[in-house]
């Protein structure tokens, strides 16, 4: 699923987390400096994309408060991972690169790490991320049908939050 599909559920949730998830890119910067590590300059697109898409969850989840949180800390997540994921594409002949989607990041760290122990080591972390995606699918379909059989409604839930977007 890409991230415009939730958009139109929210479209003031994607502006406030448009603008937060930049905002923590740009209070991200100083403290990168003050620290020594590379600094990664907020790129708008990947702000607009997924610190958006953060603000519709958020706000889906807390409100207008869950939207700019959410955001903003996605916005500081999306800046100091990729720090992380530097020297595993400097290995692969990428030196000084970055990639500021999330899911992208992520997983680059982790099958980074797990290539610093060789071919069994991916294979062993090919099994055990299909392992928690299938055990996850498990708990998830449980718990929607225990939902469904004690007459609760199966949609994102309701926090009582006030919501940002127009249905």
């Amino acid at each position: 699923m890409d991230c415009p599909i939730v958009f139109p559920f929210a479209p003031n949730a994607v502006l406030i987390g448009f603008l937060t998830s930049f905002v923590g890119g740009l209070v991200s910067m100083p403290i990168m400096a003050l620290t020594k590590l590379p600094i990664v300059l907020p790129g708008v697109v990947p702000h607009f994309f997924c610190g958006a898409t953060a603000g519709v969850f958020g706000n889906s989840r807390g409100g207008w408060k869950g939207a700019v949180l959410g955001a903003f800390v996605q916005g500081i997540a999306i800046s100091f991972l990729p720090i992380a994921l530097m020297p595993v594409l400097g290995s692969l002949g990428f030196a000084d690169t970055t990639f500021s989607d999330f899911d992208f990041i992520t997983m680059g760290i982790y099958y980074g790490l797990l290539g610093r122990l060789g071919q069994v080591g991916v294979i062993i972390g090919l099994v055990v991320m299909y392992a928690v995606i299938v055990a996850g699918s498990v708990v998830l379909s449980r718990r929607a049908k225990k939902a469904v059989a004690e007459g609760a409604p199966t949609g994102s839930g309701s926090t009582g939050a006030t919501s940002v977007g127009a249905h």
